[in-house]
């Protein structure tokens, strides 16, 4: 049950991601431009983090390198992350774009390897296979339009998104999750805000409408998704996390289908069937890792057992 729970968590953080793009092309029929956007959305989640700390009563306390961790997680991590993305979306097709970011769940597992000598497993490895199959299928890439600086910006948003997932899975231990999420959108939220400043992208003048968007994507796409998805790495690791999060196109297609009436065609369909398969061969390394830790402790049980009895 624990790894399940786990399990059911990434899914509602990648399902909560996910709507992001919908709640985002609301926002934007309302007139609302990117940098106001990215502002109101890391500092209205910072504002619910805080509110959390204060209500749960969360007493803490950080050394100056936590908080330089925090730091760098926050401005070079979400919201140089949402730059980079952004970036690449105005210069590449966004089928494109998308498929390359979606390779940070192989980055993830190479800087594991290399970092915290975990070995790749050979569920793993397939996972992988499918899921970057099943992307290209659903997001139908176009590779006749390549723009070098927005293919960089995509991979170089997927390498820190890499490193952002695992610098959570590494600070968890010593830090509480909701202050590392308040400290980390805090600072996002004020980096967004002096970069969208500085690019005079910071408008208030727009429709009353658009703050149902924007309060949407605070809560859900940030507030929530950043939450759920800590506490499901709690649970499977970083690495089975970033492979869990590729449904979170799935669930963009999905709403995209059912808000907007856009068809799903024959490769989108087999798309999801791939990305559905990789999970499940994720899921069956899980309950192999599982039974093997419940063998290990069941031999060591026996051994120690009988070292007391002699």
């Amino acid at each position: 049950m624990y790894y399940i729970f786990g399990f059911l968590l990434v899914l509602l953080s990648a399902s909560c991601f996910g709507i992001m793009g919908i709640l985002a092309k609301y926002a934007y029929a309302a007139n609302i431009t990117i940098g106001t956007l990215l502002f109101f959305r890391f500092f209205f989640a910072a504002v619910l983090f805080w509110s959390l700390i204060l209500f749960k009563k969360i007493p803490f306390q950080l050394r100056f390198k936590q908080i330089s961790i925090l730091f760098m997680m926050g401005t070079g991590g979400y919201a140089l992350m949402a730059i980079l993305l952004f970036t690449s979306f105005s210069l590449l097709p966004v089928s494109l774009a998308s498929t390359a970011y979606y390779l940070y769940p192989l980055f993830v597992m190479i800087l594991n390897s290399m970092f915290s000598k975990q070995l790749f497993e050979k569920s793993h490895s397939v996972s992988i296979i499918f899921s970057l199959l099943g992307l290209y299928f659903v997001l139908g890439a176009e590779f006749n339009q390549i723009n070098i600086i927005g293919l960089m910006s995509s991979v170089g948003c997927a390498v820190l998104y890499s490193v952002y997932i695992i610098l959570t899975e590494k600070i968890q231990g010593e830090i509480n999750v909701y202050i590392s999420s308040a400290f980390v959108t805090s600072f996002a939220s004020i980096s967004i805000f002096i970069f969208s400043m500085f690019r005079q992208d910071v408008n208030l003048n727009f429709h009353a409408s658009g703050w149902l968007s924007v309060l949407g994507i605070s809560f859900f796409s940030t507030f929530l998704a950043i939450l759920t998805f800590a506490k499901g790495i709690e649970r499977i690791g970083s690495s089975k996390a970033a492979l869990l999060s590729i449904f979170e196109p799935i669930i963009t297609v999905l709403f995209s289908y059912l808000l907007f009436h856009e068809s799903l065609g024959r490769s989108q369909k087999f798309g999801i069937f791939l990305i559905l398969l990789s999970a499940l061969l994720t899921n069956i390394g899980w309950k192999k890792i599982s039974l093997t830790n419940k063998h290990a402790k069941s031999i060591f049980y026996e051994e120690t057992t009988r070292n007391i009895r002699k």
